[in-house]
């Protein structure tokens, strides 16, 4: 698929991810060692009132899941190329605490396509993306980016 071919609007389904404590606690002392997500009393003493996973835990758990996802789009159809690097991504928001046993939702919707002017072979999307909880709640949302391929010019 080229960036010509990507079309606005459409929703990946990523899969669903369930948060263990113990798991939430060991990503958090190697990653993000705040006190609210390592020291259980700690964190009942703190602003949440209990363990919550990092926010870079929810992303990361984004990633594993998109990357999957792109490989067996990918599996499916050989002739699909493999997305660009990413310039980075915007607007990142941890909207509601990600709590042990929280079972969270990912999706990807596209909804921007952006010519580049300084290169003709590569264009650049822009996906919407989503955690949500099993209550319909956004816990995570963040604007990413990525290079695509153009179709070549005959």
């Amino acid at each position: 698929m080229y960036w010509e071919d990507v079309e606005l609007g459409v929703t990946t389904q990523l899969g669903a991810y369930t948060f263990r404590e113990g798991e939430m606690i060991e990503f958090s002392r190697a990653y993000d060692p705040q006190p609210f997500h390592i020291d259980r009393e700690a964190a009942k003493a703190s602003f949440y009132g209990g363990i919550i996973a990092s926010g870079w835990h929810v992303c990361a758990i984004w990633m594993k899941l998109m990357i999957a996802s792109s490989e067996a789009r990918r599996n499916a159809d050989a002739d699909e190329p493999r997305a660009g690097v990413s310039p980075g991504f915007l607007d990142l928001r941890w909207l509601k605490p990600t709590r042990p046993g929280m079972t969270l939702h990912y999706d990807s919707t596209t909804h921007e396509k952006i010519e580049l002017k300084s290169r003709q072979d590569i264009g650049l999307i822009r996906t919407l993306n989503l955690a949500v909880d099993d209550n319909g709640e956004t816990v995570m949302s963040f604007t990413g980016q990525g290079f695509w391929p153009r179709r070549p010019k005959e």
